[in-house]
């Protein structure tokens, strides 16, 4: 069943949006960040930083309990939602890098340890109720489980876990598939706890639930799962950075996840969006600091470091593969709505960086010769 925020309710569901009870992070970046130079040591202490600090960051207000009771939180570690999946996306990545390369490294026992504890405390608490963005979850779980498989079944699971994970995967696609809201085209209407955003398709829905579906799709050996979408247009006419990002980073994992040969005509089409996008987007970087800003075309709105970490992370992935923190917002009527949205601290805004790293850091693996 999905459930969303009644007219009624609108008012205080407002609160969700609003920066009331946070620190606004208003200076500018300190320094530029096309110039940072990183290596090895580096990205691993930074990774060590940005894990810890993730699962430290909490909602003090209050304010994510909604009408109906439900715990709709975008902001802390312990919640489900999308930015807490692609936290736990980064993770795994983390531990299958750092566990190829060191069966026994206590960096990807860590890792894991820390996923299979998220995912103990959010059982115990109860599912959510199903739309596209809780749908984010079930990549990382999939992830598990198809490296439980290939390792040999134990070695990364345990039975428990597998069993409920087998049943998770199968639920949540199965909804996807044939009880999520449809376009006229026959797209996922973008349903969010808060909206059924009807007759819409957002970007962020390639990542929070066709990269998922994908991935199981292929688990589960059900190709019917892995479909086209249908196009549209944008409401606003802003280029929302971290929308953008999105496209980045689920393009090079949709070939990866894949495997398409460079003579598929989807390969080649795939391809040329990404290669054009990043094109379209070196121009825009801001002359200061290197990062984006969140209406990509607008300098005079703030630069914004989630989007960004997203960009580099898709860019980084797509060279491996093809070749050389705004809040969380529904979607906007007009422009200045996204040159609005309050600056804190956010799951994703170090879930995106630790992508980011963990991109470069197979990258870098890479050049040095070893497969991942």
């Amino acid at each position: 069943m999905v459930l969303q925020i009644t007219e009624d309710n609108r008012q205080s569901a407002s609160a969700l949006f609003s920066a009331d009870g946070f620190d606004e992070l208003i200076p500018p970046p300190a320094f530029d960040y096309r110039s940072y130079e990183l290596d090895n040591a580096e990205a691993e202490s930074k990774l060590a930083l940005l894990i810890e600090g993730m699962t430290k960051v909490e909602d003090k207000t209050g304010r994510f309990i909604v009408p109906d009771g439900r715990i709709i939180d975008t902001c802390t570690y312990h919640r489900w939602e999308w930015p807490q999946a692609i936290g736990m996306n980064g993770l795994f990545d983390y531990y299958h890098l750092k566990s190829s390369l060191d069966p026994s490294s206590p960096v990807a026992e860590n890792a894991l340890n820390l996923m299979k504890e998220w995912y103990y405390q959010r059982t115990s608490e109860g599912i959510p109720t199903k739309n596209i963005n809780s749908m984010a979850v079930m990549y990382s779980v999939a992830c598990l489980l198809d490296l439980d498989r290939r390792r040999g079944p134990g070695s990364v699971l345990e039975e428990e876990w597998r069993q409920r994970f087998e049943v998770w995967v199968d639920e949540w696609a199965e909804w996807i598939m044939y009880e999520l809201p449809r376009t006229a085209q026959g797209g996922f209407q973008h349903v969010t706890f808060r909206l059924a955003n009807e007759g819409q398709l957002w970007d962020d829905t390639l990542m929070m639930t066709v990269i998922p579906l994908t991935k199981i799709g292929l688990l589960l050996n059900r190709p019917h799962y892995i479909e086209e979408g249908s196009s549209g247009t944008h409401s606003s006419n802003a280029l929302w950075a971290r929308g953008n990002c999105w496209i980045t980073l689920a393009i090079p994992m949709f070939i990866e996840l894949t495997g398409l040969a460079p003579s598929d005509p989807v390969y080649r089409m795939l391809v040329s969006t990404f290669h054009r996008q990043v094109d379209a987007l070196i121009p825009l970087q801001d002359t200061a600091s290197g990062l984006w800003h969140t209406l990509l075309d607008d300098p005079s709105s703030y630069v914004e470091t989630s989007g960004s970490a997203g960009f580099v992370g898709g860019m980084l992935m797509g060279i491996r593969l093809v070749g050389n923190v705004s809040k969380g917002t529904p979607a906007g009527k007009d422009r200045k709505f996204y040159k609005g949205i309050p600056r804190m601290g956010m799951v994703y805004g170090n879930s995106l960086l630790i992508v980011a790293l963990v991109q470069w850091m197979r990258l870098n693996q890479r050049d040095a010769g070893t497969r991942i």
